[in-house]
């Protein structure tokens, strides 16, 4: 499970990643360097990662330029291709979808959630939540996130 979430200033994320009935912190938001990002090469960007770890592992990597962009047939059956991957934030607060079949498309919220916890998080943000606000308040109210919060901007 995974809640991520845009304030138009700020992208944060739960620390938690499932792994059967354990749960461990790891990181899903990161300020990236990337020459890939779409319509803003060799910009600055904010990136939130959910879904398969293994797979966000490789695609920040592709993000940060460290690799080839890989194969996502490598790490999940075809029929989850049209599920998102990420969130990806340029320097001009643009927000962009990053499907699992590692196309980017664009959004229009100024406000954005992404995640198991999206439908709440929203709603947080709507109601003026911050993002890691937003974050806690799904943390508090459901399994769809937990271990804390992380926080990056521009």
């Amino acid at each position: 499970m995974t809640t991520i979430a845009w304030d138009g200033h700020s992208l944060a994320a739960d620390q938690a990643s499932w792994s059967g009935g354990l749960r461990r912190r790891v990181c899903k938001v990161y300020e990236v360097y990337s020459p890939e990002v779409a319509e803003a090469p060799g910009r600055r960007i904010l990136v939130g990662l959910q879904g398969n770890g293994s797979f966000a592992v490789q695609v920040l990597a592709w993000l940060r330029g460290e690799r080839q962009r890989p194969n996502p047939l490598d790490f999940m059956p075809a029929a989850e291709l049209d599920r998102a991957c990420a969130v990806v934030i340029d320097e001009k607060r643009r927000v962009w979808l990053l499907g699992n079949d590692l196309h980017y498309q664009p959004m229009r919220d100024k406000v954005f959630s992404l995640g198991a916890g999206q439908e709440m998080a929203l709603g947080a943000l709507q109601a003026g939540a911050s993002a890691r606000r937003a974050v806690e308040i799904v943390i508090k109210c459901s399994d769809y996130a937990g271990l804390g919060v992380d926080v990056v901007r521009f």
